[in-house]
């Protein structure tokens, strides 16, 4: 008989290690569904979709989920509509790593160069206010801000920095295992909790009439995440297939060095944390008198997670 299929839109290539795992793990088809994984940017089995359909596709039902999404659904329930919900969150602490060509050494030494990064809050919001809290004038930096894909970002910034184009970048893991490995640099930034990655959003309309296949969702989501933090070898083996061609992994190192911070970086309940919240509130959306009266936490629903939790179900993985 054929299984229910749940289809899961990811903001950015940057979010595969988690939803390549959740899909080739098996774990989904235990809970009763096959899940289909697609992401911003490419075709996959579905039409090409770019950052700005990402909500209309969630609210169209082209997906059942959405990872991702942190800024939007503020906007739209400051207009009235509140259809988008928060369910989970995997990941509290921000990760990219800030490399830097031959010669830099500390976050100073950035005043009067130039760094390329993402435009997105999550990213280059993030670094300004990091390298603000280490006491940089960052008003002497000239900022690159780029628009796209993280994920595909990440090979073609990273040879920019190695050939001299500009002074430093913002990558995610490995890549910054890849420039230590090149003798370039990587800078220290400080710890900063904040909605990032692998956040679970979906449709009200959808939740309300299907509650149990959120719930479904849930437990395979977390059990994958148990899967991440306890199954190395195989973890490194669909890595290895799936992922490292898409985002130019080069060696078995680079591979387990991912898995290595991921596990690190994935709560094993995932439930969002309050500073995190707020701190990526704080970034977009705090700053707006035309959306700052929607509270931060008016977007998220966790009862179905704590359901989850209080049932044993998290405890009982890891009990083992």
């Amino acid at each position: 008989m054929a299984l229910h299929k749940i289809r899961v839109l990811c903001s950015d290539m940057s979010h595969l290690p988690l939803h390549f795992t959740m899909r080739d793990s098996g774990v989904p088809q235990k809970h009763g569904f096959d899940l289909e994984v697609d992401y911003v940017g490419t075709t996959g089995e579905r039409p090409l979709r770019g950052l700005a359909e990402r909500a209309s596709c969630l609210l169209a039902g082209d997906c059942e989920f959405l990872s991702g999404l942190h800024h939007e659904p503020y906007a739209y329930r400051a207009r009235g509509d509140k259809r988008f919900v928060y369910l989970a969150q995997t990941q509290n602490d921000w990760d990219d790593r800030l490399i830097a060509r031959q010669g830099i050494t500390s976050v100073k030494e950035l005043e009067g160069k130039t760094v390329l990064t993402n435009g997105a809050p999550c990213v280059g919001g993030n670094l300004i206010a990091g390298l603000k809290q280490m006491g940089v004038d960052t008003a002497q930096i000239n900022f690159i801000m780029v628009k796209g894909s993280q994920g595909e970002m990440n090979h073609i910034n990273f040879e920019k920095v190695r050939r001299g184009e500009v002074d430093a970048t913002t990558v995610d893991v490995p890549f910054d295992l890849r420039a230590r490995k090149l003798g370039m640099s990587v800078i220290e930034l400080p710890s900063i909790p904040v909605i990032h990655n692998t956040t679970v959003c979906a449709s009200m309309d959808f939740v309300s009439k299907n509650e149990e296949v959120v719930t479904a969702y849930l437990k395979a989501l977390i059990e994958a995440i148990h899967f991440f933090k306890t199954q190395g070898q195989r973890m490194c083996e669909i890595l290895n297939r799936d992922l490292a061609p898409l985002i130019h992994l080069e060696g078995d190192d680079e591979v387990e060095y991912l898995h290595r911070e991921w596990s690190r970086l994935l709560s094993s309940k995932p439930y969002p944390h309050p500073v995190a919240v707020w701190n990526v509130y704080n970034l977009d959306v705090g700053h707006n008198p035309e959306l700052n009266f929607i509270s931060p936490f008016e977007i998220w629903d966790t009862h179905y997670l704590r359901m989850i939790d209080d049932s044993g179900f998290i405890d009982s993985l890891y009990s083992s």
